[in-house]
């Protein structure tokens, strides 16, 4: 901490005098530098650590911020808390004066959770859809849990969650099972994580009187992270101010990827001004992460949004360099393994790399080419591709065929019996599936003449066609001669699988997801041209290996999502598979708060901004795109990431050259950037044209300042201004004046 030198940015924060702030913080700006000598100079001011409230938004970022304080002083510091924790100490509080029934606030297990809530399932589902929905019973549990914490993310009613989810009437039952769960909740005086906010908050809201005994008891409250809160957390933060002392929220806009979670750009943009009106809107613009043609390459893409902050990202090491270099390939497996191994040629550490994904079936073929060359990771999924729920149907037809089937107990080949023919949904009762597969499990060999001559009499015509054709398939793989890969192409293509995983799955985008890692699993087998015996052994060869390299190596790369990738950094950063469809994925029938285009600009953004030293983006080649013009289209985010630009701008501010001649048209983010970084030369350039600013959507004037777009009329535009007036202009000549 005393080595610590501030930029005047941080210094502004570190110096401010009073009242609420807003500061606003771009990815590796040093902010919790800036609050930690914020939090110096009020307790050398006098402040007492008990009036001073830090909120971080999770354990690990409490435990740093708590490491560095007591750098700070050895005696006396702030207490740190997450939302959760400081829930968990006002339910204490409100147990202890009666104001809230006593419960345990140990939280329940998710098994436990689990459990109960398939009970309010079966209690309130409708009768005529019940028996398909216990055929998906692993799939609407983890729906309606998720409907039941986001539920708990919102003051109002769970009719608001319903609405803003967008559920369909056939979703519509989840009322009742948040309701029966609820009310089995409280019966047992039991809470579940979200409870330790959501008991105390709701009943505050309720009760305004109440809320007043449990607030203004701090001189500051500190929120780090802020454009990650919710609407409960936000109502807590303004229970807790109770209207004494001063707010200082901390975030970025730019960065709220958690929807899903209940956040939203608007708490910090808009609603934060409105409940705690700041004094000073500070900026942290300027990051140590990454150098200058990343952060061109971000503000270029940034820029496209709507809902954001005025903030501009800059370099404050200069001599830093982050290039970014775009790979089209359309065999990323084969890539990333070449490239893995020349940076263990070159001495560097694999630890220091990371794969984000949009989705985890983009994982699936680079896991399997990873674990074909015996290249450590770890996954953020915790187990490999290999371990998926949607390819044990595919293992145990691999079983069957190689005869390593007739050598397992009879419960397990019952159990394999039952999940081999349930994948798809085949839409027969369990009670009547699962005698039939302990039946089978009997036999030691001819499983499927068995099935067929035992078809129960009490299946419906289409129940007996779809089991007689499961039979008749299960009577081929125990006789199969034939390579592994052709045989899983066989199961799939007789079982119609990849049509009928995406009919099970909650939502569009779980369905393509398993629909991906079945295709990238049958390609690897068409691979290894193997009968299913030695395939199986590979397989099971490569689970073996990885998980004990797992264990002892400390030099393995990283695979995880965007959002679990936020907070973290890497010095290589690798984004696969750039593809219109996957990035932006835009989902059209999501279990999930909608994914917009804004939303995946964010998760895009903050996946880039994790490099610190190379960011690689993988796209499709020229060839992919004429084979399959709609599949293999690249991702519309790298065009607007603005690349040659960026990269010949970052060159330049290393260079300094006294004159710039280019083909690129250049931007007039482009041109801020280099003023920012007190660059000014000569430019032989053409100009890059000025998107129109929709209506909503936030300019900046480079005399009047910040502004937002009120309407369009033809070509005039009215815009009003930050002082409150509002303006007209021609739009060729408000053009010439925006930065």
């Amino acid at each position: 901490m005393a080595g610590d030198t501030l930029t005047q940015e941080q210094q502004a924060i570190a110096d401010h005098s009073g009242g609420h702030a807003k500061i606003i913080a771009v990815a590796g700006s040093g902010k919790t530098t800036a609050l930690l000598h914020y939090v110096k100079n009020r307790l050398d001011a006098g402040t007492p650590a008990a009036q001073l409230l830090v909120l971080m938004y999770n354990r690990s970022a409490r435990e740093d911020f708590e490491r560095r304080m007591g750098q700070l002083a050895s005696n006396h510091t702030p207490a740190v808390h997450t939302f959760h924790s400081i829930g968990y100490r006002l339910y204490q509080r409100m147990i202890a004066s009666g104001h809230i029934a006593a419960a345990n606030l140990s939280p329940l297990s998710q098994s436990s959770v689990q459990l109960q809530i398939w009970k309010a399932i079966e209690e309130c589902a409708p009768t005529h859809e019940l028996e398909e929905i216990r055929e998906r019973k692993q799939s609407e549990i983890e729906a309606a849990e998720f409907f039941i914490d986001y539920s708990k993310t919102l003051l109002c009613s769970e009719y608001s969650a319903l609405k803003e989810l967008k559920l369909g009437d056939e979703y519509g039952y989840f009322l009742q099972v948040f309701r029966t769960f609820e009310d089995w909740r409280r019966s047992q005086a039991a809470v579940t994580y979200a409870d330790l906010i959501y008991d105390p908050v709701k009943l505050l809201h309720e009760k305004p009187e109440l809320a007043q005994q449990y607030g203004g008891n701090f001189e500051d409250i500190l929120v780090d992270e802020y454009q990650d809160i919710n609407e409960i957390q936000h109502f807590l933060l303004r229970v807790l101010h109770g209207g004494n002392g001063n707010v200082i929220a901390i975030g970025d806009p730019d960065q709220t990827i958690y929807e899903w979670r209940g956040s939203k750009p608007e708490f910090l943009l808009k609603l934060f001004d409105q409940d705690f009106p700041p004094s000073h809107i500070y900026h942290l613009s300027r990051t140590f992460r990454y150098g200058h043609q990343l952060s061109l390459a971000a503000n270029h893409f940034i820029e496209n949004n709507r809902d954001r902050a005025e903030i501009f990202c800059v370099s404050a090491d200069g001599e830093q360099q982050t290039p970014i270099e775009q790979i089209n390939t359309d065999k990323e497996g084969h890539w990333l393994v070449e490239h893995l191994r020349r940076c263990q040629k070159q001495g560097q550490s694999l630890a220091g790399i990371a794969v984000l994904v949009r989705l985890w079936s983009i994982a699936a073929p680079l896991e399997l080419a990873l674990l074909a060359n015996s290249i450590p990771y770890h996954s953020a999924s915790r187990n490999t591709v290999l371990s998926r729920r949607e390819l044990r149907p595919l293992f145990w037809s691999l079983n069957i065929a190689s005869g390593r089937f007739s050598e397992l107990p009879p419960k397990r080949r019952q159990q394999g019996l039952y999940e081999w023919l349930t994948a798809p949904h085949v839409r027969i009762p369990r009670k009547v599936l699962e005698p039939l597969c302990a039946t089978l499990a009997t036999q030691e060999k001819g499983w499927g003449k068995q099935l067929l001559a035992q078809l129960p009499e009490t299946l419906s015509k289409p129940q007996a066609k779809r089991l007689r054709q499961r039979a008749e398939l299960l009577i081929q793989i125990e006789s199969w001669r034939g390579h592994a890969g052709e045989l899983l192409r066989r199961h799939i293509g007789e079982l119609e699988l990849l049509s009928g995983i995406a009919e099970d799955a909650f939502t569009r985008q779980q369905g393509e997801e398993r629909q991906q890692t079945i295709l990238a699993f049958c390609q690897y087998l068409d691979t290894l041209k193997q009968p299913p015996a030695e395939a199986l052994a590979h397989l099971q060869e490569l689970q073996r290996q990885h998980r004990e390299g797992e264990q002892t190596a400390a030099e393995a790369i990283q695979i995880t999502t965007m959002h679990q990738a936020k907070g973290l950094e890497w010095d290589q950063v690798i984004i696969p598979t750039l593809t219109q469809h996957n990035m932006p994925y835009q989902s059209q029938r999501d279990f999930s708060t909608p994914a917009s285009l804004e939303s995946e600009r964010r998760l895009m953004y903050v996946a880039m901004t994790r490099a610190k030293s190379k960011l690689f983006l993988l796209a499709p080649t020229e060839e992919a795109k004429r084979k399959d013009p709609e599949a293999a289209q690249p991702s519309l985010f790298i065009d607007e990431m603005q690349l040659p630009l960026s990269q010949l701008m970052a060159q330049c501010l290393h260079e300094r050259p006294e004159h710039i001649h280019t083909d690129i048209p250049v931007s007039r983010q482009a041109l801020r950037y280099l003023e920012a970084c007190d660059y000014n030369p000569t430019l032989s350039a053409p100009a890059a044209p000025i998107r129109k600013p929709t209506q909503g959507e936030a300019l900046r004037h480079n005399k009047l300042g910040q502004g937002r777009v009120l309407k369009w009329e033809d070509q005039r535009v009215e815009v009003q201004f930050s002082d409150g007036k509002t303006r007209r202009f021609d739009w060729d000549t408000l053009a010439s004046y925006l930065v």
